[in-house]
């Protein structure tokens, strides 16, 4: 199953029209967003190969894991046809591929120069492809089997050459080898996107972790969130202390991160009386996504790469989107409420 939303500006949609093609193709301004079912079919790696194919320039990608080699073959197809292809990824992963017919030995041995990071003891971990200079993927899915077929996982596709702009600045340091702690950065910046705006944190050199708890302070109304792993003493505070001004704060957290009672915050929040649940799904429940007054004046989604995590927001090569735009919002509620019921 696809949950698809496509949201662009008032005057785009007066002249685009409203066919399902253009429905399905990524416009100027535009968000889609996609996620994942472990009980239905999909189709987010066709969207992935049709934003491949449809490259004119460049991609750029940023990899924590990859093995679908449908994937890989569509990349060694755009390099082959004059697209500028290059990789970062991470060391292990990358290693671990060494014969013909996996997917990181194919592309490279196909021309496409690769930068693996430097194997200090912190990951790269994002889930990134920006396409011409214009279009960027993101989110939780990783360049997988499991990640799109099996997971629970979300990507977010936005067109905006300014938000492009701001990704290639983080690419372009690893791709040159300089990755983890060795980035710097100017801070987060803030976009107009769509019907509303777009903020991007870039770990380590943003430290998103003061942002993520900010952004719950700051909740009127509600706070749903879905998390592969939690372990931010100051995030579960300040969703603690909302829930005792009135907040309603639900989540959803993956049931095998939640067994390990030594750092997990499933059960400080269940002992505060949050409203706090185990996921019902067979595989990795690998979201990190949260939705902050999805019905309010401003309704906030936050999503990326990252983790609610030590690792997720000081040391890990990571990126997250805080989206402030009621139609994603409401989108991704949906997903929540899919699973809470």
């Amino acid at each position: 199953m696809r949950y698809l939303v496509l949201v662009v500006l008032p005057m785009i949609l007066l002249l685009s029209g409203c066919s399902q093609k253009q429905e399905q193709q990524t416009s100027p301004g535009s968000f889609e967003v996609f996620f994942t079912d472990p009980y239905g079919d999909e189709d987010i790696l066709q969207r992935a190969i049709e934003l491949i194919s449809d490259a004119e320039k460049t991609i750029d990608l940023e990899s924590y894991g990859f093995d679908l080699n449908e994937l890989a073959d569509s990349l060694i197809a755009a390099h082959n046809r004059g697209v500028v292809v290059r990789i970062t990824c991470e060391h292990d992963n990358y290693e671990s591929d060494t014969h013909e017919g996996d997917p990181y030995w194919d592309m490279q041995n196909a021309g496409i120069p690769i930068t693996p990071d430097n194997d200090d003891g912190a990951i790269t971990h994002d889930k990134v492809m920006i396409i011409d200079s214009a279009i960027v993927w993101t989110g939780s899915t990783n360049f997988t089997y499991n990640g799109y077929y099996l997971n629970n996982n979300n990507v977010i596709i936005i067109e905006s050459e300014d938000v492009a702009k701001t990704y290639l600045e983080d690419f372009s340091q690893m791709f040159a080898g300089d990755f983890h702690n060795q980035k710097t950065g100017d801070g987060a910046e803030k976009f107009p996107v769509a019907d509303g705006s777009v903020e991007i944190w870039f770990t380590p050199e943003d430290s998103p972790d003061e942002m993520l708890a900010q952004n719950v302070n700051n909740a009127q109304q509600s706070v749903d969130f879905c998390i592969f792993a939690y372990t931010l003493d100051e995030l579960a505070n300040a969703m603690i202390e909302a829930h005792n001004r009135g907040v309603s704060v639900r989540g959803i957290f993956d049931q095998s991160s939640a067994y390990d009672t030594d750092v997990t915050k499933y059960y400080t929040l269940l002992d505060a009386g949050l409203d706090v649940e185990l996921d019902p799904c067979p595989y990795a429940f690998h979201h990190k996504f949260m939705v902050i007054d999805a019905d309010g004046d401003e309704p906030t989604v936050i999503t990326g790469s990252g983790n609610y995590s030590i690792a997720g927001t000081s040391s890990n090569d990571e990126n997250f989107v805080v989206v402030h735009s009621e139609s994603v919002a409401q989108k991704y509620l949906s997903e929540f409420e899919r699973w809470w019921e």
